[in-house]
């Protein structure tokens, strides 16, 4: 239970990282025309990076675990629709967020290299392998990933290896999504 607690106050430090460094936004560029969209058969396979845990968010036919070094991932998914960083105020570096269509990407840095740390559906374009996505309903939540979860405040987290999933309901439907990381690092 503390572990759960620590990773939900980690999630709202990742929150506010914002306001602890200098804002970085920087505006990201588009794909040029002729470049091939992810996930197309003419495209190069996606990475494939090793998972700490049964829950993994696939977008654009690329795997998202948690705790995987981001940058083969990113050159896989192309340039984001937009892109924030700020110095970190708990790791030397800083902490990235890539927004793409339908989600939300967040990175923590470990030396010169960024790892992610949080992935959260923005809408329902997305859904988990489980077919949850914004306004799923919980009984469609229990039915998907089953009884054993953590009950918080109209949340059910369910947690495996090194990844939190945690599903926020208000009125009996989903309005948040998110994968969040576990590891030493981050408590």
């Amino acid at each position: 239970m503390k572990r759960i607690w620590t990773s939900l106050l980690l999630l709202a430090l990742l929150f506010t990282l914002a306001a602890c460094g200098g804002s970085g936004n920087k505006p990201s560029s588009q794909l040029p025309d002729d470049a091939a969209p992810a996930g197309k058969s003419d495209a190069p396979a996606a990475p494939a990076p090793e998972a700490g845990s049964k829950y993994v968010l696939t977008y654009r036919d690329c795997p998202l675990p948690m705790n995987a070094e981001f940058a083969p991932l990113l050159d896989f998914l192309g340039e984001p629709d937009s892109y924030f960083e700020a110095a970190s105020c708990a790791f030397d570096g800083l902490d990235k967020t890539y927004t793409y269509a339908g989600v939300e990407i967040i990175t923590y840095p470990d030396g010169d290299r960024d790892y992610i740390s949080s992935v959260r559906i923005l809408d329902s374009s997305v859904s988990t392998p489980e077919g949850i996505t914004i306004g799923s309903t919980q009984e469609d939540a229990a039915a998907a990933y089953g009884e054993d979860f953590q009950e918080l405040g109209g949340q059910y987290v369910y947690e495996d290896g090194d990844a939190l999933l945690s599903i926020l309901f208000e009125n009996g439907a989903a309005v948040s999504v998110e994968y969040t990381a576990l590891n030493d690092l981050l408590g």
